[in-house]
């Protein structure tokens, strides 16, 4: 199967992202907006880059017409912009 990008237009803040990972069985998600569509998704790992601004994260689309579908990628609070690869 070939990986395929979603390109983020606008995202979470810091600390939604970080409330999302932390508190999973509170049902915490964040909310990506992807080629006009906003999706919800669940974070299960993020990783802090040395700049404090960018971010490689893991998780789970919830919500839209992914919803179910596993994704890694990076992420930028600077600019709430990234990319994040479909896998699984």
């Amino acid at each position: 199967m070939t990986d395929h990008v979603v390109i983020v237009l606008d995202g979470p803040d810091k600390p939604a992202r970080q409330f999302a990972l932390l508190y999973p069985e509170r049902g915490q998600r964040v909310a990506f907006e992807i080629a006009n569509e906003i999706v919800g998704a669940q974070i299960s790992e993020m990783v802090e880059m040395e700049n404090g601004f960018s971010f490689d994260l893991r998780g789970t689309f919830s919500t839209g017409p992914l919803r179910g579908q596993p994704f890694h990628g990076s992420y930028s609070v600077a600019s709430r912009t990234g990319s994040l690869v479909l896998y699984g």
